[in-house]
């Protein structure tokens, strides 16, 4: 396995060890007459944290070429190096439309964590390799702001599917 993979899958192995062994979860089940909720919790609480990090390692990436291309393209390529953190945004949208749903559905409420978290992850981060690359495109004068805005916003458009399909689950 790579170096990214392993840092990847020990990651969410902390996150899932740490959700099983803190308080506040055993609280949450204690007082509960089901495990359910607090399975939609885990979940959801997965899906947001996907989501994050999925848009904070797009805007590294991104960041990375635009601070590459120095001072005099900073400004003008900040759009595209900023478009990965949309993501994140959605996964929040997701957290707090579905606040009052853990007990009345949780089961849905955990599916809706699940295809947030999965498809926020990697359409950011891949969003930031596309947007990168747009990036070095335009600083090396290939291409021009438009196509590269365009060519980002093409990951963008799998993760609003999954931002739509939320809201369409019952």
């Amino acid at each position: 396995m790579s170096d990214k993979g392993t840092w990847i899958f020990g990651t969410a192995a902390a996150i899932l060890l740490a959700g099983f062994v803190s308080p506040a979860f055993a609280q949450t089940a204690a007082a509960s007459d089901s495990i359910a909720p607090l399975v939609a919790k885990i979940f959801m609480g997965l899906g947001v944290s996907l989501g994050l990090a999925g848009s904070a390692m797009g805007l590294s990436i991104a960041f990375q070429a635009l601070l590459g291309g120095g001072v005099e393209n900073f400004f003008k390529n900040i759009a595209v190096a900023l478009m990965p953190s949309s993501q994140g945004i959605y996964a929040i949208v997701v957290l707090f439309t579905n606040l009052d749903k853990f007990d009345s559905d949780p089961y849905t409420v955990a599916g809706k964590g699940a295809i947030t978290g999965l498809a926020m992850f990697f359409s950011a981060w891949y969003q930031g390799m596309v947007c990168a690359a747009g990036i070095r495109s335009v600083i090396e004068g290939r291409n021009t702001l438009a196509n590269a805005l365009v060519s980002g916003a093409m990951p963008e458009t799998y993760a609003v599917f999954a931002l739509v399909m939320t809201f369409i689950m019952k």
